[in-house]
Parts: C-alpha cells; structure tokens; sequence
C-alpha cells in the first residue's frame, strides 16, 4: 500500500500553495515537517479529498484521488489540526454518532467499534466522561481514536501535539508509533520533535517546494560534524554561522550552533534533527 503523488501543484490567489510536489509514502509513520504557512495542511486536505488541486496526481492505494474520492475516503482516517466536538455530549455518544457518519448502522456493531477504539487509545474508562471534562490530550486521543473507525488502512494526523503538556505529547507520540505497524500514517507538524520521534522518513517543505524527501538519518548526517558547543561569558557572544540555541550554565553560557569551521576552543557534538532542520533551511535564530 502506498500513497503517490506527482508534480502536485495547488493555486490561491495567484500564489502558488504547493509547487510541483512529488513524493511515495510507504507503511509507517512518514513525517511532513515545515514552518506554519509552508502548505503542510494545504497538502493534508487535498490528499483527503477535501480540497481541490490544479495540477499534478494523486493515487491513494491504488485510487486516483479526483476520480475515485468516495472511494479514498472508505479507506482513509482524518485527524485535522482543529478538531474537537459537542462540550456537553458524553465520549460515549459522540463516538457512536461518528460511528453512524461512517454508515456503521447497526448498534451493536458500534458498541463494539466504540469499546475497540476507545481500549485502543487508552479512553474506554473515560467514556462517560463529557467532551469538555476531557483534557487536551484526551480530546487527541479521541480524534486518533475516531480517525480509526472502520480500520482505516491510512491515517492523516495533522498538528497532534500544539497545546499538549510533555507528558501528553510523549503519549501521544508513543501512541501514533505503536498503531502504525499496519498502516501509512501521514504526521504533519512543525515541531521537530515529534518527527524525531516517531518517523524514519521525511518531507521538508518550505513555502510550498520541497525543501528536503529522505530518511531522518540522512538529514541529521547532513550536519554531522558541523555541530558545535562553544562557552562563553554572557557579554562575549560572538557571531557564529549558523546559531541553534543557547543554554544557562551558571558562570557562562553555552552555544550551540553550526559552522564548518568552528571557533577556536569549539566541542563537536553529535548532530539532532533540529539541527538539520535549521541547515538546511538556513534559518539563523537571532541571540
């Protein structure tokens, strides 16, 4: 099963959204990383048959996405980047009226897909709850639950982790890794964590072309050795190439940043994704 696309290309307002997109996606969790505008929902909406595109094909397992959407959809799982329900209308009820949107008429039938998904995600002691005594990483969980009503065989999740505590957000993560063994799941996101976290495959976009398509192990050896830490006091910060990030020590503060030669008395580390990230986008963070 995959997902293919080529030479996608989405117009508004004269402006180019997405510019000549191509790309496979495989089983796993296949990250899409960029900055918010970069087109990552532009992209996630169209692949659902939400959106209309100009140019370009899209096949999803075998399904052409402009022909066939009905058909896309019987197949597919959507957790959009806003998503919530009724406040006042328990987990257990809006799960089932989910499951009667997906044409599941028959009511044991959903009382058994709501207690299958909700075990699945960890809520089914949570259902009686009402929406709004969920907290966010609750109401998360409930949107991957009810984005696997039917055993959909592809999920798109798109900006999962945006307002949730660490702990939440490590669940979350733990949670879309353990249910992708037999699925293509899409996570959209700007935060580099959450693709170091879950995916081995990745795609950069950067206002709306691909800036990056390959593994995260790949990237991350893009800028192996030219990471460096460097201390200093807090009134001698020189310029460096490429700044990453600066860290407290007390007595002086340490720099991590970019460079392919260092300053003198640097220490090489070992590289991260977020490094990467900011290579290849050449975006310096002002100290």
């Amino acid at each position: 099963m995959e997902i293919k696309i080529k030479n996608l290309t989405k117009n508004y307002k004269n402006r180019k959204v997405l510019d000549n997109i191509s790309l496979e996606i495989h089983n796993g969790v296949f990250g899409l990383l960029g900055e918010n505008g970069a087109g990552k929902t532009t992209l996630m909406e169209i692949i659902s048959t939400l959106l209309p595109f100009d140019d370009g094909e899209i096949e999803v397992a075998g399904l052409n996405v402009k022909k066939e959407p009905l058909k896309v959809c019987e197949i597919l799982g959507y957790l959009p980047q806003k998503f919530d329900f009724f406040p006042k209308v328990t987990l257990e009820e809006s799960f089932d009226y989910l499951c009667k949107l997906k044409g599941m008429n028959n009511s044991e039938s959903r009382k058994q897909e709501i207690n299958l998904r909700l075990q699945e995600v960890g809520l089914l002691s949570e259902q009686k709850k009402y929406i709004q005594e969920l907290s966010g990483g609750m109401k998360q969980r409930f949107g991957i639950a009810q984005a696997l009503i039917g055993n959909p065989k592809i999920i798109l999740i798109d900006e999962p982790t945006v307002g949730l505590d660490p702990h939440e957000r490590i669940s979350f993560r733990n949670l879309i890794t353990r249910i992708s063994r037999d699925k293509i799941i899409l996570l959209s996101t700007h935060i580099v964590q959450d693709i170091a976290s879950t995916c081995k495959n990745l795609m950069v976009l950067q206002k709306g072309k691909v800036n990056y398509l390959g593994s995260t192990i790949d990237l991350i050896n893009k800028v192996r050795g030219k990471v460096w830490l460097y201390n200093v006091l807090d009134d001698e910060i020189p310029h460096v190439d490429l700044f990453v990030s600066l860290q407290d020590k007390g007595s002086s503060i340490e720099i991590r940043y970019i460079a392919d030669s260092p300053l003198q008395g640097s220490i090489s580390t070992e590289p991260t994704l977020e490094d990467a990230y900011i290579y290849i986008n050449r975006k310096e963070l002002s100290i």
